[in-house]
């Protein structure tokens, strides 16, 4: 197997990790919030602690989460996890990052988003609201037209930074049962040119 098809592979795998069951999603949307146990996880879904540990290891052997802890309890030992956690990266820290390391971030980001993106559409929250925004435009641009949206992808995403701060200022730490949780993904890539 070449190399590019190692690397896509790899790519399949690790996304293909995070989305390959229900319960997986759930548990990878819990974890990319908090740290819990399966034991926790299983009780918060109502399900079989074996079934979430299952698909808990799976996550684990995907590197999309970390165990962070231990206790013993009742003659075991209860492992914590989170999800992997992700920085943000400037475009100038991106460049100085090998390819290896940046391809794991893509592939957690992406693995985060899907399993975020497949736990609302099955709650039935992804469309509950109709002034919900979900866009996929493939289009071909110039050098020129790569930078000017490059240049608008920074400015929505601090846009959204700052409507962020301006929401936790209004709702002063305390107003959890009337904040609404919201998902803000942004991307913008090349893709492979059709063959």
């Amino acid at each position: 197997m070449g190399t590019t098809a190692k690397k896509k592979k790899r790519l399949e795998t690790t996304l293909a990790a995070a989305v390959a069951h229900p319960v997986r999603t759930r548990c990878l949307v819990v974890l990319a919030e908090r740290v819990a146990s399966p034991a926790e996880i299983a009780r918060e879904l109502g399900l079989d602690v074996s079934k979430v540990g299952y698909h808990v290891s799976a996550l684990a052997q995907a590197n999309l989460i970390e165990q962070v802890g231990s206790r013993p309890v009742r003659g075991a030992v209860e492992h914590f996890y989170k999800a992997i956690e992700l920085p943000l990266v400037s475009d100038d820290q991106e460049t100085e990052l090998p390819l290896k390391e940046r391809q794991v971030f893509a592939e957690s980001v992406l693995s985060i988003y899907a399993a975020n993106a497949a736990h609302a559409i099955e709650d039935g929250t992804l469309l509950a609201r109709t002034d919900n925004h979900l866009t996929r435009l493939a289009m071909h641009v110039d050098e020129e037209g790569w930078q000017e949206m490059t240049d608008a992808y920074m400015g929505l995403f601090e846009r959204v930074m700052e409507i962020r701060a301006a929401s936790a200022d209004r709702m002063g730490g305390g107003a959890e049962a009337s904040s609404i949780p919201v998902l803000s993904f942004l991307s913008l890539f090349e893709m492979p040119k059709s063959p």
